[in-house]
């Protein structure tokens, strides 16, 4: 029956590692969400709806995986990769550029340029 082979590997993705108890003088890792917690923290307020936030977390993901604070979001990458119009994606850089979270570069057609502030992750 093919439900019963849903599970034969044993494990799937959704499974958590056990918390390993922490000995006298070591630091605990920083709280991690899919984006670092202080950086949900500063963006929750700023955003309005499930794609933005998603939008917000991309970006922050996008930063993690450049390795720089200044990337480029191409509309083709986000609506390929979460669905997400491009009309969400300038409602939310708009909102966290108004904020001061992030500045904007604009380059004629080119994919804006996004720089985050060294607040906030």
């Amino acid at each position: 029956m093919i439900e019963e082979s849903l599970w034969a590997g044993g494990t799937d993705d959704l499974d958590v590692q056990p918390n390993r108890a922490r000995t006298r003088g070591t630091v605990a890792a920083p709280r991690h969400i899919g984006c670092p917690l202080s950086w949900f923290k500063l963006v929750y307020p700023i955003v309005r709806g499930k794609n933005e936030l998603a939008v917000a977390m991309f970006l922050y993901r996008q930063r993690s995986v450049q390795r720089s604070r200044t990337i480029a979001v191409a509309n083709a990458q986000l609506l390929a990769e979460l669905g997400i119009d491009r009309y969400a994606k300038y409602r939310t850089i708009r909102r966290l550029a108004k904020a001061g979270v992030i500045t904007v570069k604009r380059n004629n057609k080119r994919a804006l340029r996004i720089t985050f502030r060294q607040r906030g992750g």
